[in-house]
C-alpha cells in the first residue's frame, strides 16, 4: 500500500502492527475485523506524529498468514491500515505478507520491495529503525510478561540492517533486556565445516538409502553426487506412494541401474521394504545418514523457499515432529552393507546468491 502523499525518504520509521502499535479492543487473542483495533498504549499515536513531523516516513511492515489461510480478510486489513492513517491524520506506507511464503518476516523481501517500488530506490539512513514485538524476550522479562511468541521481528531488523527497538523500548522508554535468538546463528554454521568427500558413488550396481529430515540437504546431495553417476532418483514426493517408489526402483535395477531413494526414511520399518527390495534382487545396499540438527534442517527449510523466491513452499513444523517421533538411527543390523553419517557441510562455490539467502536469519 504506497501513501500517494510522501516522497523517497531516507529516514523511515518502520513498525510491525499487531502487538507493537495496536492490540485487539475486544481483548482476544486475534481481532475480529476491520474494527477491533486500539492503541498499544495511549502514547504510541503521538509518538509516530512526532516522527514524522521530525522528517521520518512511517512504514507497517506485517506479516498475516491468515489471509492466505482464508482466517483473515485482505480487505479488511488493508482498510484497517487506512483507518490507522487516518486517526493519526499523517501518511502511513504498508506492506503486508499474506502467506508464509518468500515475503514473511524475518526474509526481508518486503523491505527489498519497499526501498525499490515505494522509495525510490533510495537506501535509509542511520536513524532509520524498526521496531516490533516479536523481540526473543523469556516469560516475565518484565513482572507478569509473557514469552515473546518468537524472535521474528528482531531478526528481521538484523536481516535489513536496521536499529531494532520493542514497542516498550521506543513508546515507552524501557531499557532493553536480555533476549534469545530463538534459533540457529546461520553465521555459526560456517564454523569447523568439514568439507565432503569428492564422491560417493560405487562403479557396480547397488541401492542407497537416504535418511534425514526434511530439508536436510537430501536431495541436493543426491543431485551433486549420485545423479551424474547414472544413478536413478526415487522419490515420494514425485512418485505420492511407497508402492509406487518400490515398483519404479525395481524397474531401475532390472535395468541394471544403480538406484537411490531419496526419502526421509525415518524408521526401521520404512527402510526395511527398499533393504528387502535390494537384497531380492542381489544387489548391495547402502544408506546415507544426513546428520542435519532439527534447528539446521528448519533454517534450511526457509533458505529453499526464499532461494526459490518461494516457488518451493515451507514444510509446517509437523513434518518434523513427525519424522523425529519416528526416527531410529539407521545401523548395519538392518541389512545395510554400509552406514555413511554425511555432516551438515555448506558449499557455496557455485551459488554466491545462496550464501547471501543462507546467512538471513530465519
Amino acid at each position: 500500500m504506497k501513501n500517494p502523499n510522501t516522497k523517497p525518504n531516507q529516514s523511515i520509521a518502520a513498525f510491525d502492527m499487531d502487538g507493537t502499535i495496536i492490540v485487539p479492543r475486544s481483548g482476544k487473542k486475534f481481532p475480529t475485523g476491520r474494527s477491533d483495533w486500539k492503541w498499544w498504549n495511549e502514547k504510541v499515536p503521538g509518538k509516530l506524529k512526532e516522527l514524522h513531523a521530525g522528517g521520518f516516513s512511517i512504514v507497517i511492515i506485517t506479516n498475516q498468514a491468515g489471509i492466505e489461510k482464508k482466517k483473515v480478510d485482505k480487505a479488511d486489513i488493508q482498510d484497517k491500515i487506512c483507518d490507522i492513517s487516518e486517526k493519526l491524520g499523517i501518511p502511513v506506507h504498508a506492506l503486508i505478507s499474506g502467506s508464509e511464503g518468500y515475503y514473511h518476516k524475518p526474509h526481508p523481501s518486503m523491505w527489498t520491495h519497499f526501498l525499490e517500488h515505494i522509495n525510490g530506490g533510495i537506501a535509509p539512513n542511520e536513524e532509520s529503525f524498526f521496531c516490533g514485538d516479536a523481540a526473543g524476550r523469556a516469560k516475565d522479562w518484565k513482572k507478569g510478561a509473557k514469552k515473546d511468541f518468537s524472535c521474528s521481528d528482531r531478526k528481521f531488523a538484523a536481516n535489513i540492517g536496521l536499529k531494532f527497538y520493542t514497542p516498550e523500548e521506543l513508546f515507552l522508554e524501557e531499557d532493553p533486556v536480555d533476549f534469545d535468538w530463538c534459533g540457529v546463528d546461520p553465521k555459526s554454521l560456517l564454523k569447523n565445516v568439514t568439507p565432503l568427500q569428492e564422491s560417493y558413488h560405487e562403479e557396480k550396481q547397488e541401492m542407497i538409502l537416504m535418511v534425514g529430515p526434511p530439508a536436510s540437504g537430501k536431495s541436493t546431495f543426491v543431485e551433486k553426487y549420485l545423479v551424474p553417476h547414472g544413478y536413478s532418483r526415487v522419490n515420494r514426493d514425485t512418485l505420492k506412494t511407497v508402492a509406487k517408489c518400490k515398483s519404479v526402483a525395481r524397474e531401475a535395477i532390472e535395468e541394471e541401474k544403480s538406484v537411490v531413494i531419496d526419502n526421509t526414511n525415518p524408521s526401521k520399518t520404512a527402510r526395511k521394504e527398499f533393504i528387502q527390495l535390494a537384497k531380492e534382487m542381489n544387489i548391495p545396499v547402502r544408506c546415507f545418514y544426513m546428520n542435519t540438527p532439527r534447528k539446521v534442517a528448519e533454517h534450511m527449510n526457509f533458505v529453499r523457499v526464499r532461494e526459490t523466491l518461494g516457488e518451493t513452499r515451507r514444510i509446517p513444523a509437523v513434518g518434523y515432529n513427525t519424522f523425529f517421533k519416528n526416527f531410529e538411527k539407521p545401523t548395519t543390523k538392518e541389512g545395510f552393507d554400509e552406514v555413511v553419517q554425511i555432516d551438515f557441510s555448506p558449499d557455496f562455490r557455485d551459488d554466491p546468491q545462496f550464501q547471501k539467502v543462507f546467512l538471513y536469519w530465519t
